[in-house]
């Protein structure tokens, strides 16, 4: 899956500093609003940004997590399995996943190098509490990388749980590459390899 064209998207729309009393309430006007925040903050910071590359992780942690409902894409990528697991190990999964994709991403983030985005029109009924903002990366001289984040309205707030990139969705690649190898080897198993493998991130610079 492509993991990086995933970043431009995700990163772009959710990495803001804004307050809960500025942030729009339209999803698709938030999702426009922090892509400006964004973008200026990236240029803003880009010579610190490639002298000390780990301050880019420091930004995810506090002004992306908060529009991300980790626990929901947990339960979604682990499906059936979620269900069985116990308190703990759901705390330890969603604690391991989300450094995990913070590291990934954040490290993808970096090489951004200031593509435009397109937003199209909103599907689905924002009353309804669940949507579809639906945007466009526009690549030079290629066909465009379309983007779309499903959000749904928690505790009065829009928060993302899945992302798809060119049709293909983040919570169902993980889901199926989780599923057959928690059927192999059990879920403790993948939540062991989580843990060191997010470890080894923290303590490596993102590798």
């Amino acid at each position: 899956m492509r993991l990086r064209a995933i970043l431009v998207g995700v990163w772009l729309a959710l990495i803001v500093n804004l307050t809960l009393a500025e942030t729009p309430d339209d999803p698709r006007q938030l999702v426009m609003a922090v892509t400006d925040s964004v973008l200026a903050k990236l240029r803003a910071q880009r010579p610190e940004l490639e002298q000390d590359p780990e301050r880019i992780f420091d930004l995810i942690e506090q002004d992306v997590l908060p529009h991300f409902d980790f626990v929901r894409i947990s339960a979604w990528v682990l499906g059936k399995y979620w269900r069985r697991a116990t308190r703990e190990q759901k705390l330890r999964f969603v604690r391991a996943f989300r450094t995990i994709l913070v590291r990934t991403y954040g490290t993808a983030l970096l090489e951004y190098t200031d593509q435009k985005i397109r937003y199209l029109p909103l599907r689905g009924d924002p009353a309804s509490g669940d949507v579809t903002v639906r945007t466009e990366i526009l690549n030079p001289g290629r066909t465009p990388t379309a983007i779309n984040y499903r959000l749904h309205r928690r505790n009065g707030q829009w928060k993302v749980y899945d992302v798809t990139v060119d049709g293909v969705s983040l919570v169902a690649n993980y889901r199926t590459a989780f599923a057959a190898e928690i059927r192999d080897r059990g879920l403790d198993a993948l939540i062991a390899r989580l843990e060191a493998k997010a470890a080894r991130q923290s303590g490596g610079g993102g590798g």
